[in-house]
């Protein structure tokens, strides 16, 4: 399992921010959305986050599961974090696994959510990449902090 180090970002702003109430929400459902339906290379048929709603001071499990439509090696996953709608950070983990159109591929990783994260919408959006460095989906999940 990969840990992301989004945490640690996190921190940062939260340090400048006060923190009132430990309360999420989820914005749209536990499973997210595709958010680019061009990417059909690998297409994505589930897409865990436990424990849901997210909660502070845990690392949140993502577990994406998904069908390959095509032979493609994967490479890397590029995460993309906002934070109240803007471009927060940028995170890209290594991936690997080759696979023949018609598999299944799951790709499961971490995400830190710290204690002291201020309070506002969050969205975390996820690209896996293959040897060529082209993008094979997009998958985002949207939760608030409130």
């Amino acid at each position: 399992m990969k840990a992301i180090l989004f945490g640690l970002c996190l921190f940062a702003l939260a340090s400048a921010s006060g923190i009132v109430s430990t309360k999420l929400e989820a914005l749209g459902g536990n499973i997210g959305s595709n958010c680019d339906p061009s990417l059909t290379t690998y297409s994505v048929t589930t897409f865990a986050v436990t424990p849901w709603p997210p909660t502070k001071n845990v690392y949140l499990n993502l577990n994406m599961t998904g069908t390959v439509n095509q032979a493609v090696t994967f490479q890397e996953m590029d995460i993309f974090v906002t934070f109240n709608g803007v471009n927060f950070y940028q995170e890209t983990v290594k991936e690997s696994g080759t696979y023949k159109q018609g598999q299944t591929a799951t790709v499961i990783f971490k995400v830190f959510l710290p204690g002291i994260a201020p309070n506002g919408k969050y969205g975390v959006i996820t690209k896996i990449k293959d040897t060529a460095g082209a993008y094979l989906n997009c998958w985002q999940v949207a939760f608030s902090l409130s």
